[in-house]
């Protein structure tokens, strides 16, 4: 029985994905966590602060949680899902879609005293520089 294998994920992506998490996340204060994935949920790059453990089940999370969303988006006749906010008693999660060449999915985890402009700014900014 033959087995399929996800294709690799291209060496100039994940130097992309590294660099433009550490320009533009890495300064921001109340970022926990930045993770760029794959839509079938394999890390491309992350920043893991002081939560590396999320970091391993993070990024099937996420690829989930995106492909419900835009399940329910796409029922509903909205079209593709560009972004979804998790909102807690202690910050934020924020995904966002990342077309292209390459589809990737950027996860933020941010506190609650981060303003949540900077962080969809941010995720914005990281997506605009991995589509070149």
């Amino acid at each position: 029985m033959k087995t399929s294998t996800p294709p690799l994920i291209p060496d100039s992506l994940v130097r992309r994905a590294t660099e433009a998490l550490k320009r533009v996340v890495e300064p921001m204060d109340g970022v926990h966590l930045a993770l760029l994935c794959t839509p079938d949920g394999r890390e491309i790059a992350s920043l893991h602060g002081r939560s590396a453990w999320l970091a391993e089940r993070l990024p099937a999370l996420t690829a989930s949680l995106m492909a419900l969303a835009g399940s329910a988006a796409l029922e509903t006749g909205h079209g593709a899902c560009r972004r979804l906010r998790c909102e807690t008693e202690m910050g934020t999660l924020l995904f966002q879609a990342v077309g292209g060449d390459q589809p990737a999915i950027i996860c933020l985890v941010i506190d609650d005293n981060m303003l949540l402009g900077r962080a969809l700014w941010a995720a914005a900014e990281v997506a605009s520089q991995l589509r070149g």
